[in-house]
C-alpha cells in the first residue's frame, strides 16, 4: 500500500487528463448564456450589452467598474454572441488548467495528487468573482513563477493575462497593471532581464494596451483615470457593515494580520542571523508581499460591502494567496507557515461561515451525471443564436410619444429600456447608486447639458440601502432640472422630455455654519419659484476613523429630514454624498412629487424645515464632532 502511495507519476498526458478531470469537475455554467432579466444587477449587465451595440467608447461614454470585455463575464447574448462566450470561457479555462498544472509537485507521488485533490475541493467555487479575480491572480502567479524559472513565455503569458483583466474588470486590471511594472522593473534589477529585454516588454506592454484599447473602443488614458474615480469612491459610498457577523471580519484580519506577522519576523530573523540582504530574502518579500497585497484585496471585497454576496470573498479565494508562500518561497519558516494559515482558513469557515451559509457538500458521481446533461447543450448552444423575446411593459401611449428618440433611465432599471426596445442613450455612470463622488455625478451632469444628450429620461423615485433617493444624484439631478419637462406619469415612473433651451443655473448666495453631529439645523428657505437651494456637508475623520475606512470601512450617518407638516424620515448616508451636496427645498418621495419640484421646487407639506445629522457609532466615533454645512443657494431661469 505504501509502494503504491508512493507512485510517481511522470507522464505528461497523466497529468493533462488529471487536470482537465478538476476543470469538468468545477465547470459552473449550465448554459453558454441567460435570458435578460429585471433587477438592479441584471440591468448593469444589460447595459454593458447595450453600450457594446451602441458602439460606446469606454473612458468617455461608460464610466463603469467593469470594462469593454466585462460583459463576457455576465453571460447575456444581447450582442455578444454564444461564441464570444465559448472563446473567453476556453481562455478562462486554459488559465485555470495552467494553474493547476504549476500547483502539481514537479516529482509527482500519488499520495500528493490526494492532497492535491482534497484541497482543490476546499478552494474550487467558481461562481461569479471567481472569474475576475482567478485571471488576475493568474497573471500574478505567472509572473511569480518566472522568477524562478525565468521562461520569458511565463513572462510574456503573465503580461497578455494582466492587460486582459484590465479590460475585464478596472479594479484588479489596474493592480495587475501594476503588478506587471514593479515585476519587470524588479527583474531587472535583480539582473533576471537585460536592459534591452527590459524595454522590450515595457514597450511591447505598452503596444498591446493601445492595440486593445483601440480595438475594443476604449479611451485608453481616460478609462484608467476615471477607473481610479470608481474605485476611490466605492469603499465609502457601497460599505454595508455586517452587523452580528462581525466574527467573520475579526477571523479574517486574524489571518490577515498573521501573514503581516509572519513575513516580519522572517525578515528580522534573516537579517540578524545573516546580517545583510541577499536575493533569496528580497525574492521571498516580493513573494510574501504579493500574498499580503491580494489578500487584503479580498478582505476590502469582502468586508466593505458585507452582504451574502460579498461576505464569503475572503475566506473562500485568500487560499489562493496564501498558497505563494509554500509553493514559491524558499524558506522553511514560510513555506511551513503558508500551509499553517491556508490551514487556519479552512478551519475559520468550517466553523463560522459553514452554520450561517450551510455546509459544501461533494458527491463526484452526482457531479459527472450534471455534467453529461450540461456539457451536450453546452457546446450545442455555441452556434445557436438565442431566441429570446422580450416583452413590452410600458403603456403603448408612451411608447408612441417616445418611438425612436433616445431614451435614459434614472435611478437603475436599465432592463426596463431593453424590454421595451428603446433606443438606449445612457449617462456615462450608468445608475444612480454608483455616481457617488462628485467627479462622476459631474460627469452624467455635463451628459445631460451636452448635445449628446437623450431626448427622454424616464425616472423613478428609488434608492438603495435606506438612502435618501433625491440625494443620489444631485448634479445630475440639477441639469434636468435645466433641461427637461415633465409629459406623463404612469404607475412609479415619471417621463421627462428634452427642451430646445437650456435654464441658466447660477449661484446667488451661500452661508457656511459649524455645526455639531445631532444638532438640529433650521432651513433658512427662500420660497421664491426658480430658487434652488442645496445643501453641502463637510466632515472630518478622527485617526481612528482614517484607520478603520483604510482597513475596514467608514463611520455612516444617519439624516433625519423634518417637513412642515412636521413628518420626520431618516435615511442612511456617508460622508461622500453629503459632501456633494443635498437638493433641500422639498422632500421628495415619489414619481408625483417629482413632477411637482419640476413646476416649482417648494411643494405643500413637503418643505424641509429642518435637518439632523448623527454619526452612527459603533465602538468608537470615526468622526470629529464638528462639522461644515454650506447652503447654497441657485437661480434657475
Amino acid at each position: 500500500m505504501v509502494k503504491f502511495l508512493k507512485w510517481e507519476i511522470d507522464r505528461f498526458w497523466l497529468k493533462f487528463f488529471y487536470v482537465l478531470f478538476l476543470i469538468i469537475l468545477v465547470f459552473p455554467y449550465y448554459r453558454i448564456y441567460e435570458n435578460p432579466e429585471g433587477g438592479i444587477d441584471n440591468s448593469w449587465r444589460i447595459a454593458l450589452e447595450l453600450a457594446k451595440a451602441k458602439g460606446l467608447v469606454f473612458g468617455q461614454d461608460i464610466i463603469y467598474t467593469y470594462g469593454p470585455l466585462g460583459s463576457l463575464t455576465q453571460r447575456f447574448a444581447i450582442t455578444s454572441t454564444p461564441f464570444d462566450f465559448f472563446l473567453f470561457d476556453f481562455f478562462f479555462f486554459l488559465n485555470i488548467g495552467i494553474l493547476l498544472f504549476f500547483l502539481l509537485p514537479k516529482l509527482l507521488r500519488l499520495y500528493q495528487l490526494l492532497i492535491h485533490f482534497v484541497l482543490f475541493f476546499f478552494i474550487s467555487s467558481m461562481y461569479g468573482e471567481w472569474v475576475h479575480f482567478l485571471l488576475f491572480y493568474s497573471s500574478i502567479f505567472l509572473g511569480v513563477r518566472f522568477l524562478q524559472i525565468k521562461n520569458h513565455w511565463l513572462l510574456s503569458y503573465s503580461i497578455l493575462v494582466g492587460i486582459i483583466t484590465f479590460f475585464v474588470k478596472a479594479n484588479y486590471g489596474i493592480i495587475a497593471i501594476g503588478f506587471i511594472a514593479i515585476l519587470t522593473t524588479y527583474s531587472f534589477f535583480t539582473k533576471r532581464l537585460t536592459f534591452t529585454v527590459f524595454l522590450f516588454y515595457i514597450i511591447g506592454s505598452m503596444i498591446a494596451l493601445a492595440l486593445l484599447s483601440f480595438w475594443l473602443k476604449t479611451d485608453l488614458l481616460q478609462y484608467f483615470y476615471t477607473s481610479i474615480k470608481v474605485i476611490s469612491g466605492y469603499n465609502e459610498a457601497q460599505s454595508l457593515f455586517p452587523e452580528s457577523r462581525l466574527r467573520l471580519v475579526i477571523a479574517a484580519f486574524l489571518i490577515w494580520g498573521t501573514l503581516i506577522g509572519l513575513g516580519i519576523f522572517y525578515a528580522i530573523k534573516n537579517l540578524v542571523q545573516n546580517k545583510k540582504l541577499s536575493l533569496s530574502l528580497i525574492d521571498n518579500l516580493f513573494i510574501w508581499g504579493c500574498s499580503i497585497v491580494i489578500s487584503f484585496i479580498l478582505f476590502k471585497y469582502a468586508f466593505v460591502r458585507a452582504d451574502d454576496g460579498h461576505i464569503t470573498a475572503f475566506v473562500k479565494l485568500a487560499n489562493l494567496p496564501l498558497l505563494l508562500l509554500p509553493f514559491f518561497t524558499t524558506h522553511r519558516l514560510l513555506k511551513i507557515g503558508g500551509w499553517l494559515l491556508i490551514a487556519l482558513n479552512i478551519i475559520s469557515y468550517l466553523v463560522f461561515y459553514q452554520p450561517i451559509f450551510g455546509r459544501v457538500t461533494f458527491s463526484i458521481p452526482d457531479n459527472l451525471r450534471t455534467k453529461t446533461y450540461i456539457f451536450p447543450q453546452y457546446f450545442k448552444d455555441i452556434f445557436n443564436l438565442p431566441c429570446y423575446k422580450t416583452h413590452k411593459t410600458y403603456p403603448a401611449d408612451v411608447l408612441t410619444r417616445i418611438g425612436n428618440k433616445s431614451v435614459d433611465i434614472i435611478p437603475n432599471e436599465i432592463s426596463e429600456i431593453y424590454f421595451n426596445r428603446l433606443n438606449y442613450n445612457p449617462r456615462p455612470t450608468l445608475q444612480s447608486y454608483q455616481a457617488y463622488n462628485q467627479y462622476l455625478d459631474n460627469k452624467n451632469r455635463e451628459k445631460y447639458l451636452s448635445a449628446t444628450a437623450p431626448d427622454f429620461v424616464v425616472y423613478g423615485v428609488e434608492s438603495t440601502d435606506n438612502k435618501y433617493a433625491w440625494g443620489d444624484e444631485t448634479q445630475t439631478l440639477l441639469a434636468l432640472l435645466q433641461r427637461y419637462k415633465p409629459v406623463k406619469i404612469w404607475g412609479n415612473r415619471l417621463l421627462l422630455q428634452k427642451q430646445p433651451f437650456i435654464k441658466t443655473l447660477k449661484q446667488i448666495k451661500n452661508q457656511k455654519v459649524k455645526l455639531r453631529f445631532g444638532q438640529e439645523y433650521n432651513i433658512q428657505a427662500d420660497t421664491s419659484v426658480n430658487t434652488i437651494s442645496v445643501l453641502k456637508i463637510k466632515t472630518a475623520r478622527t485617526w481612528f476613523g482614517k484607520l478603520m475606512n483604510l482597513f475596514f470601512q467608514p463611520s455612516h450617518f444617519a439624516i433625519t429630514i423634518t417637513t412642515e407638516d412636521g413628518k420626520m424620515a431618516s435615511y442612511n448616508s456617508v460622508s461622500i454624498l453629503l459632501e456633494k451636496g443635498l437638493i433641500i427645498n422639498s422632500k421628495i418621495d415619489s414619481v408625483q412629487d417629482t413632477k411637482q419640484f419640476f413646476e416649482s421646487p417648494y411643494i405643500k407639506n413637503k418643505i424641509v424645515k429642518s435637518i439632523n445629522i448623527q454619526e452612527v457609532v459603533r465602538g468608537r466615533a470615526g468622526f470629529k464632532e464638528d462639522f461644515e454645512l454650506e447652503q447654497v443657494y441657485y437661480e434657475m431661469k
